[in-house]
């Protein structure tokens, strides 16, 4: 007896409906489960390692920044950054700088921010504040969402900006460009469906069937490009100056073989001249855009290593961020922001204290 052809959609879509309760139900019983939120966004920064690993959790979650600083940890203020309380609105006669950037501008023990707050308050006391705007693992698109977000509330007279690291590391899937996160997903269906262990294995496989074999970095140079000229129009925008610092290394004495066992990087010895290209992004764009250029890779490449860096040859040394710090007062000094007296001999941390 042959079935009608509404029987044989009903019937199809009985089977269909037993198959996939089945399947959901297996797939919820081994607890197979991929969120599709910002929770498991696809990164080689491990934020719960270093949460687990740290004294206390120091990050949390964000849907716009992916992740960002907890407040009153770590030496962290009210808004997650490291340094003194400051209002949105600025006092009166203050020219505040505002310094983008990633771990190399977030930690220290005295990250440069607070060298160059020390050299600023000995020469003209109470008419300098410098906001630290820094955060371990941000790259460049995380910096211009801080600027858009945040960063353009406070008044800056200066923002300095210090990425290129984690722009350059390898991406989990997608750039950060991207990474979707709870509240931008693209229809109801996606919406209703989000929470089905069926439809995430779906997601997830068709995610890698379409992810290139080709090395896709977090921030490709293009994108680095453009991030780097959008900070300098939203700068623009509200009255600020802009500085951009390329980002010095000491891979010339060594590449650390941890960044290849970490997963963010493919060969080590081909990281030194994909860290100058990006290098080369940051001098391209200054010069097209009219910006000043603080060339800390060129500068400090004249100085020896060993005493600037620390053992992975991309953070620095004491010495080195009081280098940071001098050099971007020299800056200020050098565009008539501060008149100085006659050159000091100030050459290390000893000096500011």
């Amino acid at each position: 007896m042959k079935l009608s052809i509404r029987k044989k959609i009903i019937f199809s879509l009985i089977t269909f409906g037993l198959l996939f309760g089945v399947l959901e139900c297996a797939l919820r019983v081994f607890g197979f489960q991929r969120n599709m939120t910002v929770e498991t966004m696809s990164f080689t920064f491990p934020v719960e390692e270093y949460n687990t690993n740290s004294a206390e959790p120091f990050l949390e979650r964000d849907e716009r920044l992916f992740w960002k600083p907890r407040p009153y940890v770590l030496e962290h203020n009210s808004r997650g950054l490291v340094g003194p309380e400051f209002k949105d609105q600025k006092d009166p006669g203050v020219f505040r700088i505002v310094c983008l950037g990633d771990s190399c501008t977030h930690f220290g023990p005295q990250p440069y921010t607070e060298h160059l707050q020390e050299l600023l308050d000995q020469r003209m006391p109470g008419r300098f504040e410098v906001i630290n705007c820094g955060t371990i693992g941000y790259s460049s698109h995380q910096g211009l969402v801080r600027l858009q977000d945040e960063v353009t509330k406070w008044e800056p007279d200066l923002v300095t900006v210090y990425f290129g690291w984690n722009d350059h590391w390898l991406a989990h899937f997608f750039r950060d460009s991207e990474q979707q996160v709870a509240g931008q997903t693209k229809t109801e269906f996606h919406n209703s469906m989000s929470h089905s262990r069926v439809y995430q294995l779906i997601n997830l496989c068709a995610t890698k069937a379409t992810t290139s074999i080709e090395p896709k970095y977090r921030v490709s140079t293009q994108e680095y490009a453009t991030n780097l000229r959008e900070m300098k129009q939203i700068s623009d925008q509200i009255g600020s100056r802009i500085w951009y610092l390329t980002a010095p290394h000491a891979f010339d004495i060594g590449v650390p073989d941890y960044l290849s066992t970490s997963g963010e990087v493919i060969e080590g010895e081909d990281l030194l001249e994909l860290h100058r290209s990006y290098n080369e992004v940051v001098r391209s764009e200054a010069s097209e855009s009219g910006v000043t250029l603080v060339d800390l890779e060129q500068e400090l490449d004249k100085l020896d290593k060993f005493e600037i860096f620390v053992d992975d040859h991309i953070h620095l040394s004491e010495q080195g961020r009081f280098l940071v710090g001098k050099r971007l007062f020299d800056q200020l000094a050098a565009d008539g922001f501060l008149e100085l007296e006659p050159e000091s001999d100030a050459t290390s941390p000893e000096r500011t204290e």
